[in-house]
């Protein structure tokens, strides 16, 4: 008779929720990913754009382009307030979803164990039947060829 684990169901539901847990965690990372690029992103244009300004400077040119640098710079620090804050609560759900996962996992390695320990004791417990079958079989030859 083969081993049966009666929470064989359990232990599969338990997977598949880890397993969605774990799609969502990796959707909450990517979008983390996704802000940090952009910001990353937004950071190099903007030293791209202060770079060519000061260009334009030395060579000479009027305030109309101070003034546009001046409305860039801050356009830029609004544009990269919002985008930090976007980061910040990407990150935070991440942790959060973090959580559930890790929870999940641990619910489901708590079942894998307790099945483990079962087919460890299920095994033992054959083995013993086995052997006590062996053992009774010789001693039988052995009482029958004794009496012979």
């Amino acid at each position: 008779m083969p081993f049966r684990y009666t929470l064989q169901s359990v232990l599969r539901l338990r997977a598949s929720l880890e397993r969605q847990e774990e799609l969502r965690l990796f959707a909450t990372a990517a979008v983390v990913a996704r802000l940090r690029a952009e910001l990353e992103l937004l950071d190099l244009n903007h030293l791209s754009r202060r770079r060519a300004v000061i260009g334009e400077l030395q060579i000479g040119s009027s305030g109309a382009v101070l003034h546009f640098a001046a409305v860039c710079d801050a356009a830029y620090a609004a544009v990269r307030t919002k985008m930090q804050t976007q980061l910040q609560e990407a990150e935070a759900r991440r942790l959060a979803q973090l959580r559930v996962y890790q929870s999940a996992h641990q619910k489901r390695e708590i079942l894998e164990g307790l099945r483990d320990r079962q087919q460890a004791a299920f095994d033992l417990t054959f083995t013993r039947h086995e052997q006590q079958g062996a053992d009774e079989a010789y001693l039988i030859g052995f009482h029958a060829d004794a009496r012979e």
